[in-house]
């Protein structure tokens, strides 16, 4: 038994320290393909127009003046603060300059009305600006469907999403924080 574990042990050793003659050629590392994220097709200065403009349909004052982006690790953004508890956080591609996801947020301050209506109003704006082909109408229903639907109990980790046209809406909140709107495409 010894002399057969010694006899396979010497044959890995010579088969394992081949010639760099002898050996297969080496084949090349298998091309990777890199699939890009998913981006609106805008960038940020054709998002703030859109912005204001969807924002001037609903009668909001809301308005994007300027547009300053700032260089992340991973994505560029730019920040815009329209009141003290209204904010909104868009992604940029740094390849392509494209929207890769927008964020709304309404900062909890205790007063249930006047967040709802706060966000009510920021997220018909961002769905409206997301997608400028969406009547208003439909983006005034599916903001307010899913504020309903986000009253409602539901189960822990379940938050509000629809999919349309090619857009992912979700509803987020935090009860010491706030609530987010988001809007990335799909």
């Amino acid at each position: 038994m010894r002399k057969t574990l010694c006899a396979a042990l010497a044959l890995c050793v010579i088969a394992c320290g081949k010639s760099e003659e002898t050996r297969a050629p080496e084949q090349p590392a298998p091309q990777v393909s890199v699939t890009r994220e998913p981006e609106f097709n805008f960038n940020a200065d054709q998002f703030a127009h859109a912005f204001n403009a969807a924002s001037k349909t609903f009668g909001q004052s809301y308005r994007i003046h300027k547009v300053e982006i700032k260089h992340g690790a991973v994505h560029d953004y730019f920040e815009h603060k329209f009141t003290h508890d209204v904010s909104l956080t868009v992604g940029v591609s740094k390849e392509t300059g494209h929207i890769l996801n927008i964020t709304a947020l309404v900062a909890g301050n205790g007063d249930a009305t006047d967040n709802r209506h706060a966000l009510m109003a920021i997220s018909e704006v961002v769905t409206a600006a997301s997608d400028p082909n969406m009547p208003k109408e439909k983006a005034s229903k599916l903001v307010s469907d899913m504020l309903k639907e986000a009253g409602q109990p539901h189960e822990s980790g379940q938050f509000p999403q629809r999919f349309i046209n090619h857009v992912r809406y979700v509803l987020r909140s935090g009860s010491s924080i706030g609530s987010w709107w988001i809007a990335s495409p799909a």
